[in-house]
């Protein structure tokens, strides 16, 4: 067993100055955790730790303050204690006996707990001084606590934490030591940003709204300052336009610039008012007012349309026209009457032309008094030579020949109609002028009527009279019905029945936008179905074209060429 030297030399207690005490380290026995715990006697080196923390306490200076002497002895002491109840521990063990020696080990092995370690600790150091309630021992004579109990209460090394009643245990809430805080910008950075925002602010505003700019007046440059208007310009000289002036019904001066001021565009709109604005790179107009007419009192009269005709042509179109106003005004100031036109008349017009079609080489073949017995006969030669015609049929026959009638619908022809019974009756069957208007309203009415019962569409509303009979009054008796009355350019006069080849040779003298009368009723029509057999081809082969009545229409605009007609004879009336 290891004995103490009585006469220990200073740092013999260190291990490297000590050759006996400098052993391979061994595990510790049970038998210094028995005695740490308080179950048995203390060491042997419990007094040599003892001796040493003494002999620390009577080497410090004398000039440090008790109480600072006593604490710093405290820290010394606890700390050599918890070295020498280390070393005990040691020596107990290499003096245990070995094993199958009558002495009993320790019931338990366990290492020692924080708390049972931290009690040894301090048995070691209160045997050398007294160890003070931490923080107590204060000049106002608080009551100490002695003893272990009043140390680990206070030591927040041994003091283990406790849970209480709504709190959560130390480190039970994680999120409490990970969540990181919310920065809060700082005022500097709040009045910098303001200052930021502010300066461009400004500048937008500045940019956009210029103390001065350019802008362009009349064609000329000109720096202007904000807010500058219309009358700022004028006003300034800028720009110095005459006003108009106060002027009677009929143009004489009454006042002068008692006008408009000025008459002005920006950027193209026209402006009114003087304190419009005018801005950065506006394009500005100034010029003179303009004459205002003096109040006065107005009366309207209608006046209804002429009827003219003009022109000459196969084509007879019927041009509606509409009624127009005069207004008679008298001036409040000068009392001066004058008429003025508010709404020009239109007069019906009755205008003839032929057809203009170009370069193109057109024809249009029409055939009058049908349906007739030999119509499928006429039908099976225009076929063959695949020719489009105008048929001009006599309303009451329609009903006898539907098969004819189909053929001409079925094959592309355009059928339209030649009255109701070619005016018979009081037109002697051949003029519609002898007739009444109720008369010559229903001979049209009805034709266009039969014709629809095959067609199963609206009528077209162009028509030929009986006999080309179609002047006067009739014209504008039938106008609401009718747009165009089909006359002709070339007469074959087949129904005289001259012969084939003199038919034939009538339709090849037809020219380009021709129209060409034949019939395919009335009486025998085998010598116009022989002259077409022998013009079709040869006409074919020179490059005409033949063409129905609508479709030749559609080359010209009736009413624009109508209104150039006037034009041409108001100028000529004039020269005259």
């Amino acid at each position: 067993m290891h004995e103490e030297p009585s006469s220990t030399p200073a740092g013999s207690h260190n291990p490297r100055n000590n050759p006996r005490q400098h052993k391979k380290p061994t595990r510790r026995s049970a038998a210094p955790t028995q005695h740490l715990s308080g179950s048995g006697p203390a060491p042997a080196g419990s007094n040599h730790a003892a001796q040493s923390a003494a002999a620390s306490t009577a080497g410090s200076p004398s000039s440090a303050p008790q109480g600072r002497q006593r604490h710093e002895v405290a820290a010394s002491s606890l700390g050599e204690s918890n070295g020498a109840a280390r070393r005990s521990a040691h020596q107990a063990s290499q003096a245990a006996p070995s094993a199958g020696s009558s002495a009993q080990a320790p019931a338990s092995s366990q290492p020692l707990s924080p708390e049972a370690a931290a009690r040894a600790a301090y048995d070691e150091y209160a045997a050398v001084t007294e160890q003070p309630y931490p923080g107590s021992a204060t000049a106002h004579g608080a009551q100490r606590h002695a003893g272990y109990a009043g140390y680990a209460a206070t030591n927040p090394r041994v003091n283990p934490a406790r849970k209480t009643t709504d709190q959560a245990a130390p480190y039970a809430d994680y999120t409490r030591y990970t969540k990181k805080p919310k920065k809060k910008a700082g005022i500097v950075s709040v009045i910098l940003t303001v200052v930021i925002l502010g300066a461009i602010g400004a500048g937008v505003f500045l940019y956009l709204n210029p103390p001065s700019f350019n802008t362009v007046v009349n064609g000329m440059t000109c720096t202007v300052d904000s807010g500058t208007t219309v009358a700022d310009l004028i006003a300034d000289g800028v720009v110095s336009p005459e006003p108009g002036n106060l002027v009677a019904v009929d143009g004489e001066v009454i006042e002068e610039g008692k006008g408009t001021p000025f008459t002005a565009t920006i950027n193209g709109e026209e402006v009114v008012d003087p304190a419009t604005a005018v801005h950065k790179n506006d394009t500005v107009q100034i010029s003179a007012g303009t004459d205002i007419m003096e109040d006065y009192d107005a009366k309207t009269v209608e006046k209804k349309p002429k009827t003219t005709t003009l022109g000459e042509g196969a084509i007879h179109a019927i041009i509606t026209g509409e009624s127009g106003t005069v207004e008679k005004r008298t001036g409040k100031i000068s009392g001066k009457t004058v008429k003025e036109v508010t709404k020009p008349v239109v007069n019906n017009t009755y205008f003839s032309y032929n057809a203009n079609t170009g370069d193109d080489k057109v024809i249009a073949l029409t055939f009058d008094d049908g349906p007739w017995p030999t119509t499928n006969e006429l039908l099976d030669v225009l076929k063959e030579y695949d020719v489009k015609a105008t048929f001009f049929t006599i309303g009451e026959q329609i009903a006898d020949y539907p098969d004819a009638m189909k053929r001409e619908v079925k094959e592309g022809h355009q059928i339209t109609t030649h009255t109701w019974d070619h005016a018979s009756g009081s037109g002697n069957g051949v003029d519609l002028t002898l007739m009444s208007p109720e008369e010559q309203v229903e001979e049209v009415t009805k034709g266009q009527e039969a014709v629809t019962s095959v067609t199963g569409g609206e009528a077209p509303t162009a028509f030929r009279a009986p006999g080309g009979n179609f002047h006067d009054d009739i014209i504008w008796n039938v106008a609401p019905y009718v747009s165009y009355e089909i006359g002709w350019n070339v007469d074959t006069e087949d129904w005289r029945t001259p012969g084939a080849d003199v038919i034939a040779d009538r339709i090849m003298s037809a020219k380009s936008g021709d129209i060409v009368l034949m019939h395919d009723g009335g009486g025998p029509r085998t010598q116009t179905i022989e002259a077409l057999k022998i013009a079709l081809p040869k006409m074919i082969e020179k490059g005409y074209k033949f063409v129905t009545i609508d479709e030749l229409l559609a080359y010209d605009d009736a009413k624009a060429l109508a209104e150039e007609a006037q034009k041409a004879q108001d100028a000529q009336d004039a020269a005259e």
